[in-house]
């Protein structure tokens, strides 16, 4: 198994770590005293080696070992979705795994092992059944939770969905709300497995 990409924080998150606030890092950024790269949605984004340099150029008290961040995989081909989705998630202060090709799915799940995975089913390659399925079928995602977050509304799709291993249902388009309270309730809890 690779190693885990390095950690990537949120200008909030700096600033919780730093005790000052977002404004402060963010014009830490602007005078280059913090190195930061920017994501296609225009938010800083800041290695956890660049930020342990600062620290320690700076003297800034020894590193808290905070709560480990939650990791989320975003799953779905359509860029709007995955934009929408990074807005929203960005704020939560989680790590984001955006996979828009559905047969990278098992290999960095497995790989970066998610605390959680939205999944849309309505994919071009692969529909998200057989995703579903061959993610509870490898011991490595097994207790992943899965929120299917899909065009399909029939109700026999919906059975389909949970028939499949999906811990949780969402119907596209959902209020955004719908969508932060569910990620809420899932990301904390670990499926339960047989």
């Amino acid at each position: 198994m690779s190693e885990r990409e390095e950690k990537a924080y949120t200008t909030f998150e700096a600033a919780k770590i730093c005790h000052v606030t977002h404004h402060s890092i963010k014009n830490w950024i602007k005078q280059d005293l913090i190195k930061a790269s920017r994501t296609p949605g225009g938010h800083y984004r800041i290695l956890e080696s660049d930020l342990d340099a600062f620290r320690e150029k700076f003297d800034m008290f020894p590193r808290e070992k905070g709560p480990v961040k939650r990791r989320v995989m975003l799953v779905d081909d359509d860029p709007d979705v995955l934009s929408l989705l990074e807005n929203l998630l960005t704020d939560e202060g989680v790590e984001l795994i955006k996979v828009s090709n559905a047969t990278e799915v098992g290999l960095k799940a497995a790989q970066l092992s998610p605390d959680l995975i939205l999944l849309d089913f309505l994919m071009p390659e692969i529909d998200g059944f057989e995703v579903c399925k061959a993610l509870r079928d490898n011991e490595l995602t097994r207790s992943t939770p899965i929120m299917a977050v899909t065009c399909l509304t029939k109700e026999d799709d919906i059975e389909r969905i949970f028939a499949c291993g999906a811990d949780e249902y969402l119907a596209k388009p959902f209020r955004p709300e719908d969508l932060l309270s569910k990620v809420r309730e899932l990301i904390g809890r670990e499926r339960a497995v047989d």
